[in-house]
């Protein structure tokens, strides 16, 4: 079973609401601030081979959320 990742809050403005989005086409999901509508980068979903569409949104899901949550010092 899979372990739902948690979004850090957004480095901006703190707010914890934060959302996965579909990006700038169905392909793609992002993270994005609901209160200053700050986003992290683009992930790619998996939309051929092997594993259900399911699987496929959950890693998506995960990777949008891995990205939003790097920080640099």
């Amino acid at each position: 079973m899979a372990i739902e990742q948690i979004a850090k809050p957004c480095p901006f403005c703190g707010c914890r609401r934060v959302e996965v989005n579909e990006g700038t086409t169905f392909r793609w999901r992002l993270v994005r601030c609901f209160e200053c509508g700050s986003q992290a980068g683009e992930v790619r979903v998996q939309t051929m081979g092997f594993g259900t569409k399911a699987e496929w949104e959950a890693k998506a899901r995960a990777d949008a959320i891995s990205v939003w949550n790097e920080r640099t010092s």
